[in-house]
């Protein structure tokens, strides 16, 4: 019953990927362009560019894989994130002493589940490609520690060096596998190696990452500043108030370093092998990669508490928090355990609707990029967070939305078709008798933002596109956006009366219909 309750969350993810947009997201745009060429083809030197300071080698190279071989959409990307997310939590099950017994092993990994997959971290996985870095460093760490609490160094070693190759967080692996593997008391080369290769791995990245940080005089923080950061990274799943997290975070890093001390502490008094070991490794690593997003980030003044892309950290260290916790009371019946498991995963994940609403909210601009990407308006595809120079690229390769998924999603109703005058009706205003009406926020101009609000019988429209001046279909939008000024105004029982469209640039009076039951709406300007 335990094991079935773990799988929750994973299909809960599934169906949040599954309904999440077709089209990329924010930064997948800047790591597309950089690795492709224009006429589609891989730009080997630009896969081995970082990405906002990150080596993300190995995810730019799938970026283009995904792209050539299954059409470049957001949800394949959501998909492999759910995927590296379960291999985690089964890895993180593998690290639990069969000591424990099946029930409170069932009743952890539920936990892990429920905290890995975390709606506070929905980020990660509706914004595909924001996962592939952060999620796949995560995995290959807790690999990395598996295989070195199993004795296989050598691949412990591989799998780290994967890691970091997929995002920088990985870096903090190599102190957390020497530390296992001093408690564990193994050879020297095992505890010193990863050491050398975390310092190899760091000048590397330092010597060869372009923009060095500034020493502005005036932005130096203090060490309050940063343990603030860190505190709030390692505390942000319970709270998106700064000072709450930060305070939560206080204690999961007291907790943490509590355990990390006793298992120093037991290294000096016996020999024997305690199965807290690898979770302190866990800890160390979850640790480890908080301190390095906090450095990076408190100087640019980021409320790490409300950035969601955070979130797969602070839930690995709570996963360690709960992994050693029970493992260092076994008196504790199995019950309670059961209890307390299920209990923190629940509350967590539910804690996290507030950051996964922020989420949502963003969908659906993205489908009015889609139509902004298809019909070539620069402007507004900058606006909207993508990339011009990624627009050739994404043609040659037939990407979403340059293929044949792409629909204005309106009726029927698509680019290049021609509409005729007929079979519009002209409204303005609303009628008092049929509450049916709308209004043009200004007049339609192409690559801008077409603002309006409609509403048919008293309830919002379907669709809206936008005609040019021969009633051939140049653009289109979305609508059911927020307009509480014209539901207040006119006493409209739904407030999502609003609409935004964009149209390709160059085209001439410019007309905007929106759809309601079938029937066409022609808008004129207020």
């Amino acid at each position: 019953m335990l094991l079935v309750l773990a799988a929750l969350p994973v299909a809960a993810m599934l169906f949040e990927v599954l309904r999440s947009p077709r089209l990329h997201f924010l930064d997948y745009w800047s790591v597309f362009t950089r690795v492709t060429d224009d006429d589609g083809s891989l730009y080997p030197r630009g896969v081995l560019t970082y990405q906002n300071e990150h080596p993300m080698f190995l995810p730019g190279l799938l970026f283009w894989l995904e792209a050539k071989l299954l059409g470049g959409y957001n949800q394949v990307l959501g998909l492999i994130d759910v995927i590296m997310v379960s291999s985690t939590v089964l890895l993180l099950r593998r690290l639990l002493p069969r000591e424990l017994g099946d029930t409170k092993r069932a009743a952890l990994t539920a936990g892990f589940s429920f905290l890995l997959f975390t709606t506070s971290g929905l980020h990660n996985f509706a914004f595909g490609f924001s996962g592939i870095g952060w999620l796949s460093a995560n995995l290959a760490a807790v690999g990395a520690l598996v295989l070195a609490w199993r004795g296989k160094h050598a691949s412990a070693i591989v799998v780290g060096i994967v890691g970091c190759a997929c995002y920088g967080t990985a870096f903090a692996v190599w102190p957390a596998l020497a530390l296992v593997n001093w408690l564990r008391r193994e050879r020297a080369r095992w505890v010193v190696g990863p050491l050398v290769i975390g310092v190899v791995v760091v000048l590397g990245w330092a010597m060869t990452y372009g923009p060095k940080p500034s020493l502005d005089k005036g932005d130096l923080l203090g060490l309050d500043s940063y343990l603030a950061a860190v505190a709030a990274a390692l505390g942000q799943l319970w709270s998106t108030n700064q000072d709450v997290a930060t305070g939560a975070g206080v204690l999961t890093g007291l907790l943490l370093a509590g355990f990390a001390g006793l298992g120093v502490r037991r290294r000096f008094a016996d020999d024997v092998q305690h199965p807290q070991t690898p979770w302190i490794g866990v800890a160390v690593y979850a640790a480890g990669a908080a301190v390095m997003i906090s450095a990076a980030r408190a100087g640019a003044g980021l409320d790490i508490a409300s950035t969601s892309r955070y979130a797969s950290i602070p839930a690995l260290a709570a996963c360690a928090a709960l992994a050693l916790v029970v493992i260092s009371w076994p008196q504790v019946s199995a019950v309670r355990v059961a209890g307390a498991a299920v209990a923190v995963g629940l509350m967590t994940y539910a804690i996290g609707s507030v950051q996964a609403g922020h989420v949502r909210a963003q969908y659906a601009k993205q489908d009015l990029l889609a139509i902004a990407m298809r019909t070539d308006a620069p402007a507004m595809v900058t606006q909207l967070r993508a990339k011009v120079a990624a627009l050739p690229a994404a043609r040659a390769l037939g990407l979403y939305p340059f293929n044949e998924d792409f629909s204005l999603g309106c009726g029927g109703h698509e680019l290049g078709e021609v509409i005729g005058a007929d079979a519009l009706t002209p409204v303005r205003g609303v009628s008092a008798t049929e509450r049916t009406g709308g209004n043009l926020d200004s007049p339609a101009v192409g690559d801008a933002l077409i603002n309006g609000w409609a509403m048919v019988a008293d309830k919002r429209v379907d669709c809206v596109l936008v005609l040019d001046r021969s009633g051939t279909v140049v653009g289109g939008g979305i609508t059911g956006v927020p307009r509480p000024d014209v539901a207040q105004a006119l006493a409209a029982s739904d407030p999502r009366l609003g609409f935004t469209a964009v149209a390709g640039p160059g085209t001439a009076g410019d007309r905007v219909v929106v759809s309601a039951g079938g029937r066409l709406y022609q808008l004129t300007p207020g």
